[in-house]
């Protein structure tokens, strides 16, 4: 996983959530015995500590936890990059139902300073009125 990706997502998710999460990415599924092996290479915790995480990683949809005999498997519910669409598209909801038509002029005025972003918006603007899809 790149860099700039943890750094993201560490302020998505907690310490130990990202850690248990770029496991299951890595893994594309895995048990909590699974995840709490490679974290106790590093540090020791324990079994249920790590279960209530991928338990309410899991309640949070961010998981998706599948019945394989006589435990359960995680599965992730996104990719890393749909995560961060989705949980970027919730923030920038909850900021325009918050705040609206200020919230819209203050991303605007934040980002005239910087020309290529003030490209990228109209770019995506023009892409929009011409019905296409948002690709970014």
């Amino acid at each position: 996983m790149e860099e700039n990706q943890i750094d993201i997502l560490s302020k998505l998710l907690g310490p130990l959530e990202l850690q248990v999460m770029c496991i299951v990415w890595e893994q594309s599924e895995a048990a909590v015995q699974d995840v709490l092996e490679r974290l106790n290479q590093e540090k020791q915790y324990a079994y249920t500590t790590i279960m209530t995480i991928m338990s309410r990683l899991a309640e949070k949809g961010v998981l998706e936890r599948v019945k394989v005999g006589r435990q359960h498997k995680y599965i992730p519910a996104f990719t890393v990059q749909e995560y961060v669409e989705r949980m970027s598209s919730q923030a920038i909801q909850n900021v325009l139902d918050d705040f609206g038509d200020t919230a819209i002029a203050q991303f605007v005025g934040k980002i005239s300073s910087n020309p290529s972003k003030m490209e990228q918006l109209k770019s995506l603007i023009e892409r929009l009125e011409n019905g296409e899809e948002n690709e970014e």
